[in-house]
């Protein structure tokens, strides 16, 4: 018996060993209000604000909450050629107070942007999350 339990003692510390830290855990996050471009006034296509995700996702969760509730939840691996691992239509930007992004079970990242008329580049890159505002989402590189 002391034997099965050593075994398993030590079948349980090799496992501990060899889980690996999720660093989209522990990301920064940035906000770049200030660099919003001038809105030009003309509507956005499809009365729509479109959520873009580049960066460093690798089967990663992403849930996305618009005014405090759920609205989609994603798996995203990023594309080794464009860089984009996924884009999310959020319609009726004209009732969007707020927006919610989780990857994993790491930070909240909060936007509130005073000016709606904007598409929305969430780019996570190691530990850091960017997010910027566009007119027009910039085309991949």
């Amino acid at each position: 018996m002391e034997k099965v339990i050593i075994a398993l003692l030590l079948v349980l510390c090799l496992s501990c060993n060899n889980i690996e830290t999720d660093t989209k855990l522990l990301y920064d996050i940035q906000i770049d209000y200030l660099d919003t471009p001038i809105n030009d006034n003309r509507i956005l296509p499809n009365d729509s604000i479109v959520l873009c995700f580049v960066g460093n996702y690798q089967s990663d969760t992403a849930k996305t909450f618009i005014n405090h509730k759920l609205y989609n939840v994603s798996v995203l691996t990023t594309d080794d050629v464009s860089g984009m691992a996924s884009d999310i239509v959020l319609p009726h930007y004209k009732d969007i107070e707020n927006i919610g992004i989780r990857i994993n079970n790491g930070k909240l990242v909060y936007i509130e942007p005073e000016k709606k008329q904007y598409n929305i580049l969430f780019d996570l890159i190691d530990d850091k999350v960017t997010v910027r505002f566009f007119r027009r989402l910039p085309a991949p590189m």
